[in-house]
Order: C-alpha cells, then structure tokens, then sequence
C-alpha cells in the first residue's frame, strides 16, 4: 500500500451506530491506520474543542438512527456534528459521505458547506455506501476482498487529487522520520532494566553539546528543550532522504488556470508564510524583526538615512537633464529636490523603520552575546522597490510579501550594522521573525560586506 493513506490519527469515523462502523475501524485496524471515531448527535462523545488535523472524515449523513426523521432534524445534527469536530482552521480534508442515505441528505449538507459552515468546508465530498462494502452490519465478518476494496477506493480518492496526495504523502514521511530519527538514535540501548538511565545519558549529552559552557547555568527545562533541538539535525536529514526517495504514484505536470493577477497575490501570501514567522519568544531571537513604537524620534532620523542611502536616483537625475540640460541651473536643482521630495513622501506614507537582529543562533542558544547585533532597515510597499539602488552590495532586498495590508519587501543596509543591548531599550517591539533560510541569507551577504578588501589599481 502506497503512504498516501494518513498514518498519524487524521481519519475521523463519525457514526450514530457504532456497529456500523465496526468494519470500517476493523479495515483500518489491521492495516496499521490509525483514526478516531466519535458518536454523532450525542454531545458528550464530542470533542470539547474542534479539531485541527483531520485529512478524511467519514460521516454518516443520518445521525438520528431511524428514517423516520425531519429533515430540518437531520440538518440540525449534523451542523452542531460537524461545528463540533472541524475547525475552520483545520484545511485540507476530504469528506467521504459513510452512509446509506447519501441520496436524500447529500444536497441538504453541500448547502450548509456553501453557507453557514463555510469555514470548515472539505475541498471535496465523496460517496461510499455502507451497503456495497459490508452488506450485513449485524454480522462482523472476516472479508479480505472487502478489505482491499474500501482500501483502494480510499487511495482512488487521493489519487485522483494530486496535489492533496502530495501533501499526505509528505505528512506520512514526517510522521516516518521522526520515528526513524528516534530508532536510529535509540536503538541500541532500549534494553528494558536500564533504557531510563541510557535515554538520559544520551539527551544530557545532547544538552551538553548544544549549550557548551553555559550548561551548568541553564534550567532543567532549558536543556531538554536543548537537547530536543540537536534532534532536529538528524530529523531534517532523514526526512530529506524520506521525501527524495519515495515515489509518487501518480506524478503529473502541475497545470492550473490562474490569472497573472491572482498568481501575483499568491506568490505575495505564500512568501508571507515561507519567509516570516509569528512565533517570537524573545526580542533578542536571531531573525527578530523589531519596529519602533510611536513617537519614537530617533528611528525615524535613522530610517530617513537609511532610505535616503538606498534610493537609487538615476532616473529622476536623466529626467532633470532632459528638462534643464545643465545641472548647475538653480531650476534644475529645484525640480530635482521637488522630485525627490515627492517620491520620499509618497515611500514614506507606509514605510515601518525596522531592525533585525542578526546574531548568530549559537551565540543565543549558548548565552555568549554580550551585545546583541542588528542591522537597520525600512519595510516599504513592494511597488517602490524600482526605486531602490539593486547594484549596491551594503543593500539588501527581501522577496515581495503580503503582510495583510500591503505587499511589501524588507530594505535593509549593512552601512547601519550596529550592536545595541536590546533588554534596555523600552522604544521597541518585535513585529515577526524571519525563518532562518532568510536569516542565513542575510548573514551571510553581511559577513561577504564586512570582508570585501576594494581594488587597489592605477
């Protein structure tokens, strides 16, 4: 079997009959496939909050036992069912209507999707009848040809949605790695008498290593969330190897039909999420994207020189000359200010002066940075990034994203790197953080700005 089929809990069985679903969650069972199931239209088998992380849900469409039911009963159930167990937050999944009475009730709930619980809408509804997998509900028998078959429906499903099947299969090497990262760790010392004592031997060891020579001084919590971190060495190791050799059954072109307008807004929104996270715990984090709070004079000179200094100014200078011909008249000067002036204010008008703290993660895990080292900058709307002098290496320019008001790029200048002891500075808040792809971007075109030598020639 293809790990196209969730491996990790996200198979949800919803039934008001626990009998009818007995095959199915016999069916999943012994082919290792983990779910959970909840007892629709009963309040108190429901999960006290929504869930996050279901990938299939089958529901059954009646969950008041009888056909003899109101419609608008029916209905109601399943709405408090549903606002119950998915959350709008939880995306994608599919919904594989479980029931024999999918003819009358499908419309009714492909309605309440497109309305009221549009939120936790599935990005598609499909159809498995009770009847034609396991005619005799009463009687649990062993039936491998049925086994086979609600298995491959189920990966017929996915596979006919390949982008989704990527992203299970991608979720099951997650799942796997983390699993083969322990074992590879693990293994040779899981002897039961002493597995206690050999765990932590090797986890303090781990702490040891990650935290140096300020071990001693950290809190037990500290170093084991140290030691978890030197896990992830191994896990990003493994799970790369997991991805690049599986294979994909049913691998095609990507085709889609997307305007250039709405690709635009993708790629904006999809950086967003790639490039910058919300996550911060301390301002002092590597990556920490600082801005000053209002009524903060002093940053705003600062990015006013920062701006200034990034401000490639060519065209406004050819469009001066084409107009005056000679720098040296008082009203090209004049027109050449105006000009400048109104591209400043129009910048200006959404620009967020900004810091970034471009410590090295070492030296902030270890507790070994006196200082804490930043590099000024500007966020400004991606459309003045025409504007901004791209030849200069002391400049460094972000990808555009979308940060829900404007689709922006971080500017920052490496003439402005400084160190500033950030827990004594009440002036300024974090705003996000920069993943640490970015980070080791910056970092590095930083240490290659500081290290440049110049040419010395006749």
């Amino acid at each position: 079997m293809e790990n196209i089929i969730p491996l990790n809990g996200r198979i949800a069985i919803v039934d008001d009959v626990i009998e009818q679903a007995l095959p199915l969650m016999r069916v999943l069972s012994k082919n290792n496939i983990p779910y959970v199931f909840y007892k629709g239209g009963d309040i108190n088998f429901l999960p006290k909050q929504p869930e996050n992380d279901i990938r299939i849900l089958f529901l059954d469409l009646n969950l008041l036992g009888g056909r003899d039911v109101q419609p608008k009963d029916v209905r109601s159930a399943l709405f408090a069912t549903i606002k119950k167990i998915i959350s709008p937050n939880n995306y994608p999944y599919v919904l594989v209507l479980w029931s024999r009475q999918e003819n009358e009730y499908k419309t009714m709930l492909e309605e309440m999707f497109k309305n009221e619980l549009k939120q936790c809408a599935p990005i598609t509804i499909q159809n498995f009848i009770k009847s034609d997998f396991f005619p005799n509900f009463s009687e649990v028998e062993e039936n491998e040809e049925k086994e086979y078959t609600i298995l491959d429906e189920l990966k017929k499903i996915i596979l006919e949605l390949p982008a989704y099947s990527y992203l299970m299969q991608w979720e099951n090497c997650v799942h796997n790695s983390a699993d083969a990262t322990i074992q590879d760790i693990f293994h040779d010392y899981h002897s039961q008498e002493n597995w206690n004592d050999n765990a932590n031997c090797i986890l303090d060891m781990f702490a040891h290593s990650f935290l140096e020579k300020h071990y001693d001084n950290v809190m037990p919590e500290n170093k084991a969330k140290s030691s978890l971190l030197l896990l992830n060495d191994v896990y990003s190791d493994t799970l790369e190897s997991m991805i690049t050799d599986s294979k994909l059954e049913n691998a095609i072109e990507f085709e889609y039909d997307v305007s250039e307008e709405m690709k635009s807004d993708i790629r904006s929104k999809i950086n967003y999420k790639l490039l910058i996270s919300k996550a911060i715990t301390n301002i002092k984090y590597p990556g920490c994207v600082f801005i000053p709070v209002d009524g903060c004079v002093e940053y705003t000179k600062c990015s006013k020189s920062v701006l200034n200094d990034c401000l490639n100014t060519e065209d406004i200078r050819t469009q001066v000359l084409e107009q005056f011909h000679d720098w040296r008249l008082p009203e090209a000067k004049k027109y050449y200010k105006q000009l400048m002036k109104e591209r400043k204010d129009a910048i200006f008008s959404t620009l967020l002066p900004c810091g970034i703290v471009v410590t090295p993660s070492c030296d902030y895990a270890q507790n070994k940075a006196k200082y804490d080292r930043v590099v000024m900058g500007v966020i400004i709307e991606s459309c003045y990034g025409q504007f901004i002098d791209r030849k200069s290496e002391a400049i460094y320019i972000s990808p555009s994203f979308n940060d829900g008001l404007y689709e922006r790029i971080l500017v920052l200048n490496y003439r402005y790197f400084t160190t500033l002891e950030l827990n004594n500075i009440n002036n300024v808040e974090p705003l996000y953080r920069i993943r640490n792809s970015m980070l080791a971007e910056i970092q590095s075109k930083l240490a290659r700005h500081i290290n440049r030598q110049g040419i010395m020639n006749l």
